[in-house]
């Protein structure tokens, strides 16, 4: 008799899910793009990536739409060839599907006008952070998140939304590198 656990015994660890706004994809693929390496973009993304950090195992939120939607930016907007643009899509989806809670991207139904957001895009970003559970959404434009059911904790820097089930932290970039780095989501409100 083994008086050690199976592995159907051992408590899974939590995970760490983290959703990236559509502006820290671009910044992403423009850093690339422009072979600059070691900035707070290009750490959060390997964090997702490698499937982990120092807050744990991390897990990358993200949807079909919002993929869509990155594409057209960078072709259209950014000027990304096909090539280019399917190294960074093929990229986002092998790392959603190979994490340590794999699946492929969110299908968001109906949505886009559920949470009252100025920008449609948002929204949709938001709705993906709440159906995936996500506990960060990471953006840089946190002022376009700020809406009903959202509490800003740092001006500028950091703010909670709340549904009846789940909370999503919106941070900026810097503000979620750190919590990285340091293993731990520091809420309070000094600066």
């Amino acid at each position: 008799m083994s008086l050690r656990p199976s592995a159907a015994q051992l408590p899974s660890p939590p995970i760490f899910r983290l959703c990236l706004d559509l502006n820290i994809w671009c910044a992403y693929a423009l850093a690339n793009a422009r072979k600059r390496n070691e900035n707070t973009i290009q750490m959060l993304v390997e964090a997702v990536r490698r499937g982990e950090c120092a807050l744990g195992l991390t897990q990358l939120v993200i949807s079909w739409g919002l993929i869509n939607r990155l594409a057209q930016v960078l072709a259209r907007k950014l000027g990304f060839s096909r090539l280019a643009l399917e190294t960074v899509l093929e990229e986002m989806i092998l790392t959603s599907r190979l994490g340590p809670d794999p699946g492929d991207p969110l299908i968001i139904l109906g949505g886009a006008g559920v949470i009252p957001l100025r920008d449609q895009e948002d929204v949709h970003v938001l709705e993906v952070a709440v159906a995936g559970r996500a506990d960060v959404l990471v953006t840089g434009n946190l002022v376009d998140f700020i809406g009903y059911r959202t509490e800003i904790l740092k001006p500028d820097r950091i703010a909670l939304h709340r549904t009846p089930d789940h909370e999503v932290i919106i941070a900026r970039p810097a503000e979620v590198a750190a919590w990285i780095r340091n293993g731990a989501i520091d809420l309070s409100s000094g600066t």
